[in-house]
């Protein structure tokens, strides 16, 4: 018997389990959940460097290659890659399918905690597990103009931008790399700190000590609360 004539002779029952099949299908299209990525514990840290404005060859070897030494000597890490830029990196510690990420993840971070001190002055790091929502930033923006200084363009992002970002539903992380700090250049005459009995780590401590914004109250006018603040911040 050919298919054809197997097909015709038992067509009613096929006929209805291919129904059958059809509204099985239907229902668990409609009622499946479906995620846009699957629920997966991948075994990679990822590690975002920040140290400001460094050149990228001076960032490489002052900052990326002592980290990636670190990284390398966390138990069980199997491979250690990197991306490096101006002012920032990317490290990516991988290790075996299975492993407790977790765990992974404080043994990074005590790692890279250990190697702060030795790199220089204002670099800091975030490490993050990786996960399909969590891994990449799914939108980047970069803030570019020839009127702004990039300082000016950083404090821009980080006290504008970041807080309404971070405030809209369903974000998760906001970061802001790049840019430059701003900072104020103070001349030091060696012969007069002298004559003062002073020395250069005073003049920082008093410099420190000035450089604050401090709430001093609040002031209360019919109905408004206003808070009172001295801003000492250096500007100039």
């Amino acid at each position: 018997m050919t298919l054809a004539g197997w097909l015709h002779r038992y067509r009613l029952p096929v006929l209805c389990v291919a129904f059958v099949l059809t509204i099985a299908g239907i229902y668990a299209a409609i009622s499946l959940p479906v995620g846009l990525f699957p629920l997966t514990s991948f075994p990679r840290i990822r590690i975002e460097v920040d140290a400001g404005s460094m050149p990228a060859r001076q960032m490489l070897v002052d900052v990326t290659q002592p980290l990636e030494a670190a990284a390398r000597a966390v138990p069980g890490a199997v491979d250690v890659s990197s991306t490096t830029s101006r002012g920032s990196a990317e490290i990516f510690v991988d290790f075996p399918w299975g492993s407790d990420m977790n765990r992974a993840l404080l043994s990074v971070d005590a790692a890279f905690a250990q190697k702060l001190p030795d790199l220089p002055a204002g670099t800091k790091y975030d490490a993050i597990q990786m996960s399909p929502n969590a891994i990449m930033p799914f939108v980047s923006y970069a803030l570019l103009s020839d009127q702004v200084s990039p300082a000016a363009l950083r404090q821009l992002a980080r006290h504008q931008i970041l807080p309404m970002l971070t405030g809209i539903a369903g974000i998760r992380r906001v970061g802001v790399l790049g840019g430059q700090t701003p900072e104020v250049q103070v001349s030091v005459a060696p012969q007069t700190l002298q004559s003062y009995g002073l020395t250069i780590a005073d003049v920082a401590h008093a410099l420190s000590a000035t450089n604050t914004v401090a709430a001093l109250g609040r002031l209360e006018d019919n109905d408004l609360l206003y808070l009172a603040v001295a801003n000492n911040a250096f500007t100039s």
